[in-house]
């Protein structure tokens, strides 16, 4: 199962929705409903979380997928080679999968340097937050080119 960092999906297919009813009124609040919905609480799916020392007492440690997430996010910003546009993390099992990343590179920029500098960060969040980064994989897209 995966969960996506594009949490608006069901947003615009709820205001697709709610547009699409005859409802009356419905463009004086659909601000509003929209803010709503995104700022409501979400559960994230539960990755299991490597003890950082072993031997310590027996015990399972979980941590949310919303919250690598936005870890994630933190330490993406805020680069000026780059915007990130989108970040996946593939949860099964509660085992991290994978994290996908989309990005808009800045013109001129050299890639292959913005590539390997996102997937450093993101190993390393990977790292702090659950322990095992490593065999994780890091999939990076460009996407789109800005100036």
């Amino acid at each position: 199962m995966a969960m996506t960092g594009n949490e608006d999906d069901v947003t615009i297919r709820a205001a697709r929705t709610l547009q699409a009813q005859p409802e009356p009124g419905w463009h004086q609040i659909r601000d509003a409903v929209i803010a709503s919905v995104r700022s409501t609480p979400r559960g994230g799916w539960p990755l299991l979380v490597e003890d950082p020392r072993p031997g310590t007492a027996a015990g399972i440690m979980r941590v949310s997928g919303l919250v690598l997430g936005a870890l994630l996010s933190r330490a993406l910003a805020d680069d000026p080679d780059y915007a990130v546009t989108g970040i996946d993390v593939a949860v099964e099992d509660s085992l991290l999968q994978g994290i996908s990343v989309e990005l808009s590179a800045r013109y001129p920029a050299e890639l292959p340097p913005v590539i390997s500098r996102v997937r450093a960060r993101c190993h390393a969040v990977v790292a702090e937050v659950i322990g095992a980064a490593a065999g994780v994989p890091i999939h990076v897209t460009v996407s789109d080119v800005h100036r």
